[in-house]
């Protein structure tokens, strides 16, 4: 698929939650590479990057299984397995992720995602796999990582009713580290 090419205010858009994502060009790759209009609204561009969580997830599931079948060796099998696990957990919040949102059940829907990041970290890499698998794994792990925080500053954008953020709330070390203190802070806002 062809990189679709926006301008106004759907590029503001963009520019607005990729700019919170630690890395933009490829949060603008990845959302105009998906992208099959010119235009989109803030609700279609938060459901365009909830979809492309949910594949991307997928598709890292069907890669460690595809390894998992090429390397049976148990060392790798253990590894392996906890993050085929990590990548099923991944689809079935995202799957939850955009339920909550298609019902307009917005806290509840930040509140998944920021469970996704804690999901993630399971999925360790230091087991021994071929050097090229392990590569694509940590790149994979990357992605999911980017396409998380892409879901939590649409996510709080649309919660928040509007593109403004509480940058300290979705970047840095709070977002990353400390998902519990965000759980609590966005649940003593309701």
């Amino acid at each position: 698929m062809e990189a679709v090419e926006v301008h106004g205010p759907t590029q503001e858009l963009i520019d607005s939650i990729c700019t919170k994502t630690g890395d933009y060009e490829l949060c603008k790759e990845i959302i105009h590479k998906h992208l099959e209009t010119k235009t989109a609204n803030l609700l279609d561009l938060t459901y365009l990057i909830f979809r492309i969580a949910i594949e991307h997830a997928s598709d890292t599931y069907i890669f460690i299984g595809n390894i998992l079948r090429e390397h049976p060796d148990p060392e790798e099998t253990t590894g392996l397995n906890t993050c085929l696990t990590v990548y099923t957990d991944e689809t079935s919040t995202f799957l939850k992720v955009r339920h909550d949102f298609c019902r307009e059940e917005y806290e509840r829907m930040i509140i998944d995602i920021l469970s996704a990041r804690n999901i993630l970290k399971r999925c360790r890499t230091d087991f021994p796999i071929p050097l090229n698998k392990k590569k694509l794994l940590i790149e994979k792990s990357r992605v999911m990582k980017i396409l998380i925080t892409m879901s939590a500053v649409s996510g709080y954008m649309v919660k928040n009713g509007n593109a403004y953020l509480l940058s300290s709330v979705v970047t840095g070390p709070c977002f990353f580290n400390d998902v519990d203190k965000v759980t609590s802070i966005l649940i003593s806002s309701l």
